[in-house]
Formats: C-alpha cells, structure tokens, sequence
C-alpha cells in the first residue's frame, strides 16, 4: 500500500489531537509524531506522578505543534520495560518494537526488504528506506525525502540527555522503540538529512525522543 489511509481507521482523535494514518504493508502507522500530555521545561526530568508529560523543542508550544512533543522514554512507556506496550498511545495502539521498526524499514526500501539481515544490523542501513520515509520537504541543507509511503518523518530535533539543550531541529528525526538492548538501553531509529539510509541505534533512556504510534 502506498500513501493510503489505514482502510478502517483512516483518522485517530485522542486527547484533544486529530491524526492520520497510513497504511505501509501489513502496518497502520500514525501518520504524525504523538503531541499529546502537559508541557514541562526541557531542563526538567519527567516523572511517574500519573500526569503525562511532553517536552517542546526549545520549550516553545509551536513545536509541538508542528513537530510532535519529544518524550523520555520511560514516561512513553509509562513506566512500564514490557515491549509492545501501549504506552502514551491510545487504546489499540502501542509503541512500536524494534522487530516492527525493521518490518516499516523492508517495506519502503527499494533493494533490502524485509527479513534481510541488513536490518539486524546496527548504524546506517538499507539503501533509501532512510530517503523514502522522509518528508519532502523541511529538512537541512536540502537533505529532504521522497515520503514515497506517506510516512511523512519530520527533523523533530532532540532534547539532550542531561536536559542542557535542545539539538537538531531540522537534521535529525529520532524515534523510539519499546524494546531494550539491556536494561536501562533502548533501541531507536534515526533518520538524518544527508543520507539516504535508515539508522538503527541504543542510547540510554533520558534523551526526548519523538513517538510515533502502531496499530495493534
């Protein structure tokens, strides 16, 4: 399926918001970053006291808007290790495994497809998965995407680990999954301007990444 709505469920209201979706092979992906939960200074630690939270990118609400809000990954899983959980998401949806991540990335690449051992692979990987799951338009130096699927992946920046700064806006798209490495290491995607590629990484669990929801 190629920039089509998810046939069933083609629009998700959830907490004040509208999103999109979009239908890539077997997965109904949202069509945009999660921007859901109460604004917090980006200096500040998220934490379990049962208010969802959300930082925005240079503690500005227009970038949430624009962006998504960027979230500590433990206040995405709502403090919960359990890969695949539903998270911040909505009821019958979930943050997306590491496992799903790679199924999204053989799907849009144009020569690894899915189950290649590429995608086990750590770094850049593929060849345009990278490439065509970027917007085009809105990223650095030129380095937009083709959005062939419609995924429509934005350079929503990050905040930094220790909460010093805000980084990147308009270089990077950083995403989380729901799947540890090891306790305390998590595996994320990572989609940069100039390279057509899609990253696999781990990176400890305080950064603000950005979230996008999986249909269950």
């Amino acid at each position: 399926a190629t920039n089509i709505p998810c046939p069933s469920t083609p629009t998700i209201d959830y907490m004040g918001q509208t999103y999109n979706t979009i239908q890539i092979f077997s997965q109904c992906w949202f069509k945009e970053n999660l921007n859901a939960g109460t604004m917090i200074e980006g200096d500040q630690e998220m934490t379990d006291n049962s208010i969802m939270e959300k930082y925005c990118y240079n503690n500005e609400p227009d970038s949430c808007s624009n962006y998504g809000g960027l979230y500590q990954w433990d206040e995405m899983m709502e403090y919960s290790s359990e890969q695949g959980s539903r998270g911040i998401c909505p009821p019958g949806w979930h943050i997306p495994m590491d496992g799903e991540w790679k199924i999204l990335e053989g799907a849009v690449d144009n020569q690894y497809h899915i189950g290649d051992q590429t995608w086990d692979e750590y770094g850049w990987r593929g060849t345009d998965a990278g490439k065509n799951l970027k917007t085009t338009s809105g990223w650095y130096n030129g380095g937009n995407g083709t959005d062939l699927f419609g995924f429509s992946g934005q350079p929503s920046g990050t905040r930094e680990y220790d909460g010093s700064t805000f980084n990147v806006i308009g270089q990077v798209a950083m995403s989380w999954s729901s799947t540890e490495s090891e306790p305390g290491i998590v595996f994320y995607r990572f989609l940069f301007h100039n390279d057509p590629e899609a990253i696999r990484g781990i990176t400890v669990t305080d950064y603000g990444f950005s979230v996008r929801c999986l249909k269950d």
